[in-house]
């Protein structure tokens, strides 16, 4: 149960920082890290690369996690089965 709470509560954080991130204006610095200009600063980069990092974990790990705590969630409550 308790790996299970914590693929769910790892796989809401993710997205919970990309939301932030986003809300925070973070998707205008990403083509610094493409393009090379550095509009903001160092800020700006920064920002550009927290921001695509967390892009990638809320579309590519996010789902993962969230899949797999989902199954094991629902496996814990089954019987286990008797060959034989």
């Amino acid at each position: 149960m308790r790996r299970t709470l914590m693929l769910l509560a790892t796989a809401l954080t993710l997205v919970a920082v990309f939301l932030l991130l986003h809300l925070l204006g973070g998707r205008q610095y990403v083509g610094a890290l493409s393009s090379g200009t550095r509009e903001g600063g160092a800020l700006g980069l920064v920002l550009g690369l927290l921001y695509a990092l967390a892009w990638f974990g809320a579309v590519l790990l996010a789902p993962i996690l969230l899949l797999a705590g989902l199954a094991g969630a629902s496996l814990q409550g089954a019987p286990p089965t008797r060959r034989g």
